[in-house]
C-alpha cells in the first residue's frame, strides 16, 4: 500500500485506505467521537461511588481545653482547674460516598449516551461522504488527463492540416489564407495543450492534501475510469447517517431538559468514613472511629438558576428539533436533485458517445475533400474543432455520469463505490 512518501502506483482503493488515516476532516470527526466517549464515561457518577482520603495536621488551642475543671481529691471543692491542650496531631481518614438516588445525573447520562450515538453516527456519515471525495478528486484527475489526451490528439491533427495546407499552397491548390488558419489552429491546439496540463496538475495537488502528500510526489494513478452505471429506482436505501445523528441529538437535548428539570428532586447518597488520629494524648482519645450516615440534601431555591437552566435546555431542545425537520427537508430535496442528475448524466453521456461518432465521421469527411480540393480550410478546420469538442464533452459527461451516480447512492444512504460495480467496492 502506498503511504505519504512513496512513489508507486495508487489504486482507488488504496487512496481510500490512505485519506481514512490523513484527512483532517476525518480526523476532527474521531476527536469529537473520543471527547462524546469521555463525557459519557465522565456521567458514571451518577451510580458509581466516590473514594477519598484525606489527612490534615492539625493544633488547636482554646478556651474549650484550658481551665478545664477537672476532679482532685485533694482540693477542697473536689475540683480543680487544668490545661489539656494545645491538642496537636494529623488525622487521616477515608470517605466513600455511594449515590442513592441522583435523578439529573442519571438523566445526563442518558443524554451523554444519546449525544455519543449521535457522534458515532455523523463520523459513519463522515466516512461515507469522504470515501465519494476520493473518488470523486481522483477521477477528476483521471478526467483531465483525458482531456490533456485529447488536447494532444487534436494538436497532431492540426499539425497534419498544416502539412496539408502548405502541401497544397505549394502546388497552387490552395491559398496562403488557408495555410495561415492551419497554423493559428495549431497554436491554440497547442496552448488548449498547457491549460490541460495546468488543470490535470491542480486536481493532482487536490489529491494529494487531501491524502497528506507532498505536492511534487510523483503520483501514478492505476484504476480507471468505470463505465457509467444505468440509472436505477431509488427505492428505500438506508438511513441516513447524518439523519440519525441529527434524530439523536434530539433525543439527547431532550433528555438534557428532563435532567435539569429533574433537579428539583432531592438527591440521596450514602456516606461512610473511618478515620485515625495520632497526636497527644486528647487527640488520640477522642478523634479515632468511623460513621455512617444517609445524607438528603434538597435545593428548594438558588436565586433562579435552575429556571434559568431549564429555560435554556428548552430552548436548545427547540432548536435542535427545527434543524431536524430542516434536515429531514434538505435530504429529501438532495435525493430528488440526485436521481435527477443521474439521469441526466448517463443520458447525456450516451449522447455524447453518438455525437463524437458523427463528428469523426464528419472529420473524416472533410480532411479528404480538402485533399481532393472539393472542400475548403475553413470546413476542414470546423470540422476538427466541432470533434475536438465533442471529444471533450464525451470525456466530462462520462465522469459527471459516474459522479452523478456516486452521489445518488450516498444521499440515499450506500456506500457510493457502490455504484461503480463489483471491481470498484
Amino acid at each position: 500500500m502506498m503511504i505519504p512518501g512513496a512513489a508507486s502506483a495508487l489504486s482507488l482503493d488504496e487512496a481510500l485506505v490512505i485519506a481514512r488515516e490523513q484527512a483532517t476532516t476525518l480526523q476532527t470527526l474521531e476527536a469529537e467521537t473520543r471527547q462524546a466517549e469521555a463525557q459519557h464515561t465522565r456521567t458514571a457518577q451518577a451510580f458509581l461511588p466516590t473514594l477519598s482520603a484525606d489527612t490534615s495536621w492539625l493544633r488547636a488551642d482554646s478556651s474549650l481545653i484550658t481551665g478545664v475543671p477537672v476532679p482532685d481529691q485533694t482540693s477542697p471543692t473536689g475540683l480543680r482547674q487544668a490545661d489539656l491542650g494545645p491538642v496537636e496531631g494529623a488525622v487521616t481518614g477515608v470517605q466513600l460516598v455511594q449515590p442513592v438516588f441522583n435523578a439529573d445525573a442519571l438523566k445526563q447520562r442518558e443524554a451523554a449516551s444519546l449525544k455519543l450515538d449521535a457522534r458515532r453516527q455523523a463520523r459513519q456519515w463522515g466516512q461515507q461522504a469522504l470515501r465519494l471525495e476520493v473518488a470523486r478528486r481522483y477521477f477528476n484527475i483521471l478526467r483531465l488527463r483525458s482531456r490533456q489526451n485529447a488536447a494532444e490528439q487534436a494538436s497532431d491533427a492540426a499539425r497534419q492540416a498544416v502539412q496539408m495546407a502548405e502541401g497544397s499552397y505549394q502546388q497552387g491548390m490552395a491559398a496562403r489564407l488557408d495555410v495561415e488558419q492551419a497554423r493559428a489552429e495549431l497554436a491554440a491546439a497547442q496552448a488548449r495543450i498547457s491549460q490541460a496540463e495546468a488543470a490535470a496538475r491542480e486536481a493532482e495537488y487536490q489529491l494529494k492534501s487531501l491524502l497528506g502528500m507532498a505536492p511534487r510526489e510523483p503520483l501514478t494513478l492505476e484504476t480507471g475510469l468505470p463505465q457509467p452505471a444505468p440509472p436505477m429506482e431509488s427505492g428505500q436505501g438506508a438511513p441516513r447517517k447524518d439523519l440519525e445523528a441529527r434524530q439523536l441529538a434530539a433525543r439527547a437535548a431532550d433528555q438534557q431538559t428532563r435532567a435539569t428539570e429533574a433537579e428539583w428532586l432531592p438527591r440521596v447518597n450514602l456516606l461512610a468514613r473511618q478515620q485515625w488520629a495520632h497526636g497527644n494524648e486528647l487527640l488520640d482519645d477522642n478523634a479515632d472511629g468511623w460513621l455512617v450516615a444517609v445524607n438528603l440534601q434538597w435545593t428548594l431555591f438558588d436565586g433562579l438558576g435552575r429556571q434559568g437552566r431549564i429555560a435554556e435546555a428548552r430552548a436548545a431542545a427547540d432548536k435542535i428539533r427545527t434543524e431536524l425537520e430542516e434536515t429531514r427537508r434538505r435530504i429529501d430535496r438532495e435525493q430528488a436533485i440526485a436521481a435527477s442528475q443521474w439521469q441526466a448524466g448517463f443520458s447525456a453521456w450516451q449522447a455524447a458517445g453518438k455525437s463524437v461518432k458523427a463528428a469523426e465521421k464528419a472529420a473524416r469527411l472533410a480532411s479528404r475533400r480538402y485533399q481532393e480540393n472539393l472542400g475548403s480550410m475553413t470546413d476542414l478546420l470546423t470540422a476538427r474543432a466541432r470533434l475536438d469538442r465533442e471529444r471533450a464533452t464525451l470525456i466530462d459527461s462520462r465522469y459527471q455520469a459516474v459522479l452523478a451516480a456516486m452521489n445518488h447512492h450516498l444521499q440515499h444512504g450506500r456506500d457510493p463505490l457502490l455504484a461503480l460495480g463489483n471491481d470498484y467496492q
